[in-house]
């Protein structure tokens, strides 16, 4: 594969050890985020250790996927390539019911609609047979 056509295809996650039960989730449809087996704090993105009380044991623990748009932007040009045609691409952050936040796409929302405060839903977005991203609708 030329490094054109490998630059113009849609960048896909990095699936570590680390995050890779939260990928499975994903593609499983449902959403979920480390719980310090410590303290119970919740933490997304995954870390090897809760910020909280310092414990390095931890599990993965459903989450309801409700949310509310905490903030969000709108990347401009230049960006990758696949992105280019997109822009401005816009990010959003949301905060969960649960407490954690998480960096995401808002689905079936035009931009100028997005509203901080306004409610989601999680959804679920097939990129391909191995990956599915997660991405938040109005709920």
């Amino acid at each position: 594969m030329t490094q054109q056509a490998m630059t113009s295809q849609r960048p896909m996650p990095e699936i570590t050890p680390m995050t890779e039960p939260f990928w499975s989730a994903a593609r499983r449809r449902e959403l979920v985020v480390q719980r310090c087996d410590g303290c119970g704090t919740l933490r997304f993105p995954p870390e090897v250790a809760c910020y909280a009380c310092g414990s390095r044991r931890a599990a993965w623990t459903p989450v309801s996927g409700r949310a509310t748009l905490y903030s969000w932007t709108a990347a401009p040009p230049p960006l990758l390539p696949y992105f280019a045609d997109r822009a401005p691409w816009p990010v959003a952050l949301v905060q969960l019911a649960e407490g954690p936040r998480m960096f995401t796409n808002l689905a079936g929302i035009a931009v100028e609609e997005y509203a901080i405060g306004m409610e989601l839903q999680a959804g679920f977005e097939d990129i391909d047979g191995e990956t599915t991203l997660v991405v938040f609708r109005r709920a």
